[in-house]
Formats: C-alpha cells, structure tokens, sequence
C-alpha cells in the first residue's frame, strides 16, 4: 500500500515522505490515527506543495528545539538513590526518572526522547543521550550518588572497613553493627 506520511515516523520515514507499508498496518494504524494519507492520483498532486508547508513548520520546530537543546547541553543532574556497599542500587534510574527530573529542574523533555539503552543501577556518572528530533541532538550527564554520600564521590562506602558484607549492609541502612 503507497501512502504519504503526515508526520516523522521512526523507522519507516519522514513527513511528506512517500512510502510502502504493508496493507494491514495502513488500514489498521496509519490511516485511523490521520498518520498518513492514501498516495492516490490526487493527493500525489498536491506532495510538492504539502512538502514545502511540511519544511517550513519542521524549520520552525527545528529552530525552537535547538533553543532547548542548548539550554540541555553540557546538564547535569544529581541523583541521590538508596545503594549497596558495593555501589549497587535498590532500584534503577530509567528514562521516566530522568524525565522527573529534568522536568523538576525546569525542562520538559518527553520520556521517549531519553535514549538510555538500559536502566542505570550503579553508583557512578554517566552520560545520556537526548534525541529532541532527529535533527536535534544532545548529552547530558547523570551522577548517581548512594545516599548520605558528598555529591560526586563515588568511591565505594567500604573503603578501608574490614567487616563482613552482611555487617556492612546493616551498617549502610543505618543499623547498629551486632
């Protein structure tokens, strides 16, 4: 099935692009939900002027998301989360939970636009991928502190502590050592 795609569709095109899908997933998906339109005689007519009103709202899109993306660039958010001796976190910090903080921070960033392969559930730093659109691009860094901890020191609770990990643990919840 021909259509001409309405708006950027990840992995199959862009907007005004023409493409060929299969015929269940344009009479099911793209056509009910006016993601596309039917590539017939007359709307294949009208593409080069539905390209150039395309190209002008994308430009327009394009030059507000480079304004975020430069207020984004070079971000760093600090996230205090319950861990381990070891570094390892009770829980992990996936994309809604960079999307939660960004947003407390003052930037509204969807959750789908963080690109994070799998959840962090470590102590560290790390950097992160934020794909505003696909022409807009930019990484942010995320430090993962263990509770009680300075800002930044990642160094592991137990350095220089002879005790048994299960003494440690304890010790870590704030549990007296028995």
């Amino acid at each position: 099935m021909q259509l001409i795609l309405l708006e950027n569709i990840e992995g199959l095109g862009r907007k005004g692009d023409q493409v060929m899908v299969r015929d269940g997933y344009g009479r099911n998906y793209l056509l009910p939900e006016r993601k596309a339109l039917l590539a017939t005689a007359d709307t294949l007519s009208r593409l080069t002027t539905l390209k150039k009103k395309f190209a002008a709202e994308e430009a327009v899109l394009v030059a507000e998301l480079k304004g975020v993306a430069s207020k984004l660039e070079g971000f760093k958010i600090e996230l205090e989360m319950r861990a381990t001796a070891e570094g390892h976190l009770f829980g992990s910090v996936s994309a809604h939970v960079l999307a939660v903080a960004l947003k407390e921070r003052g930037h509204t960033v969807s959750e789908r636009d963080i690109r994070i392969k799998e959840p962090i559930k470590t102590v560290g730093t790390f950097e992160v991928a934020v794909h505003l659109h696909a022409d807009v691009k930019v990484s942010i860094t995320v430090v993962v502190d263990a509770e009680g901890k300075p800002a930044g020191d990642t160094t592991e609770a137990t350095e220089g502590v002879a005790e048994s990990g299960a003494t440690a643990a304890r010790t870590a919840e704030g549990a007296p050592a028995s």
